[in-house]
């Protein structure tokens, strides 16, 4: 399956949206496995990217033969932070779970913005 780029609303539907695509363009080699932790990735790098980033935000997926290729864009040039929120902290664990579920990910610079990047084994 080829690369394919979805431009998101800057509003809480974007995470909703961003499973959506990703789930409809799951890559057939990887199986089901790996595909709820992936749509978990996906909506903490979008609420991320519509909470702390700027317009526009975009999508990515990438669907390589050892990984799928999760990126995130947004307007901002401002890179996430990895926290360690307390056990009552109600946020702050995004980059964290992000560093867990996938094998490898990071974060460019692209213009004005940022893309944060993710790779989930097959």
């Amino acid at each position: 399956m080829p690369v394919a780029d979805l431009d998101l609303p800057v509003d809480l539907s974007a995470a909703r949206r961003a499973r959506e695509f990703v789930r409809a363009r799951w890559c057939p080699d990887h199986g089901g496995d790996a595909l709820e932790g992936v749509l978990l990735v996906v909506s903490e790098l979008i609420v991320n990217a519509v909470e702390h980033g700027a317009p526009p935000v975009r999508a990515r997926v990438d669907c390589r033969s050892d990984v799928l290729r999760l990126e995130v864009s947004d307007g901002s040039p401002a890179f996430p932070q990895h926290l360690s929120p307390g056990p009552q902290a109600e946020s702050g664990r995004g980059v964290g779970l992000v560093a867990t579920i996938c094998s490898d990910w990071g974060v460019r610079r692209d213009g004005a913005g940022k893309t944060v990047w993710c790779d989930v084994p097959a």
